[in-house]
């Protein structure tokens, strides 16, 4: 799909009302506009991650009271949530590639600011996880999670990883509003909480979707600042960077997507169930709630300059024996978790297990190289597909084995076999990527 498909050319489109701002900070800082538009999605992610999907941990207990309900049944709203996203990530991956992601983030996020809405007035546990799967769950995910890495993918192409891996410092850093949620949560309740989430959200987020532009082509830039390079075919049409990659189904003939992809779904099954999990797993083990939010929040924090060193090291090496030995690492933090019986070894285990969620820069990033820019919509979300119905599950099975043993540890067991698959299926990846060639210089 041409890049012209993707921009919003309409006359009155918020892109020429915002052409004054982008003279501005392109003519007066000096600074590459991709980097304004870094910053503006890396607010939004520090927003999501202090009011967004890290609060459904807070909310389990105080779910589980006013319901009466089961752990179990509870944490159906983060695995319907992930089954519904895994089924339309293509779909969105599609509508991103067609539209823009810019598009595609507002619209979501009307919907998105409305399921928090919805959350507040919400009378049963069936309409907490129905406002979960779809407002709360693909509109949220696609808003928040999936529209900063495929713009980024367009704006940066040497320092694709470093890029990434400052928009996922957002989210690291977001985790610092979490005890703040916590306490609005247990002193005005959690209703009140949420409608605090939905006002923070379109305080922060709409102002994003104003900045940001989906290729820098649109404003006659090229990617990283460089000046802008157009070949010509042979038909004579103008040719760029932008319309370069494999399709989907070239990508899905390789053994590199499906290796990459079940590997990262080991890595999200064992993050995601501890994470969801992390507060009820520490009260199980004799701690109280308020030090379970704390850890959960200092996980997510860690996770800041995990981030920054890891996508330092995939700009200069092989990001996917990279993501290799973050799986060992969370591998171990697993281990830990399953024998700690002391606050210093709970500390160690979750920054061990910081790492499960500091790999999605490196992963986009490695897709971006492997496939280009093209089709890359599509073909990330296709692979997040895999790797969110690979993880749907992991929270309601961890709570149906807590409910069934009144213990965590089994699950925990369980955890260390699919990180030993992560880690197998990351060596696979790592020996069938595709070996880049070097870049002339211009």
């Amino acid at each position: 799909m041409a890049q012209r498909d993707k921009t919003d050319d309409s006359g009155d489109s918020p892109e020429n009302q915002g052409g004054n701002l982008k003279d501005d900070l392109l003519a007066n800082s000096g600074i590459f506009y991709g980097w304004w538009i870094l910053v503006a999605l890396a607010l939004m992610r520090v927003m999501a991650s202090g009011v967004g999907n890290n609060v459904r941990s807070l909310l389990v207990i105080p779910l589980e009271e006013e319901f009466g309900a089961t752990r179990a049944q509870i944490s159906l709203m983060a695995t319907a949530g992930s089954l519904a996203i895994a089924l339309t990530g293509p779909l969105g991956g599609w509508l991103m590639d067609r539209y823009g992601p810019r598009r595609v983030m507002f619209v979501s996020l009307i919907f998105a600011v409305s399921g928090y809405l919805m959350l507040a007035g919400a009378q049963s546990l069936w309409q907490v996880i129905v406002i979960f799967t779809i407002p709360l769950g693909v509109a949220y995910n696609w808003a928040i999670l999936n529209s900063g890495a495929p713009i980024l993918n367009n704006w940066f192409d040497r320092g694709k990883a470093r890029a990434l891996s400052l928009l996922n410092v957002g989210h690291g850093a977001g985790a610092l509003i979490l005890p703040l949620m916590l306490l609005a949560i247990t002193e005005l309740g959690w209703r009140t909480a949420m409608v605090i989430g939905a006002g923070t959200m379109v305080i922060v987020g709409f102002p994003v979707v104003w900045v940001v532009r989906n290729t820098p082509e649109e404003m006659g830039l090229a990617p990283d600042g460089d000046p802008p390079v157009v070949s010509t075919t042979g038909t004579g049409s103008a040719t760029s960077a932008a319309q370069s990659g494999m399709t989907l189904a070239q990508a899905a003939r390789g053994p590199f997507f499906w290796a990459v992809g079940i590997g990262s779904a080991c890595m999200l099954f064992v993050n995601s169930s501890i994470a969801f999990h992390l507060v009820p797993m520490l009260v199980w083990k004799g701690e109280s709630q308020t030090f379970g939010g704390i850890l959960l929040s200092t996980q997510l924090t860690w996770t800041v300059p995990i981030v920054l060193g890891v996508s330092w090291a995939a700009d200069r090496f092989d990001g996917t024996r990279i993501m290799t030995a973050m799986m060992m690492v969370v591998l171990l933090g697993v281990g830990v978790m399953l024998w700690a019986d002391a606050k210093w070894s709970y500390v160690l285990a979750v920054s061990l297990l910081a790492f499960g969620g500091s790999h999605w820069a490196i992963l986009w990033a490695v897709l971006g190289r492997q496939y280009g820019r093209a089709h890359y919509n599509i073909i990330r979300l296709s692979i997040y597909s895999i790797l969110i119905a690979g993880m749907s599950g992991a929270p309601y099975f961890a709570g149906l084995t807590f409910d069934r043993t009144d213990s965590y540890e089994q699950w925990l067991r369980i955890l260390l076999v699919v990180g030993v698959l992560g880690i197998v299926s990351f060596a696979v990846a790592a020996v069938t990527r595709t070996r880049p060639t070097p870049k002339a210089k211009v």
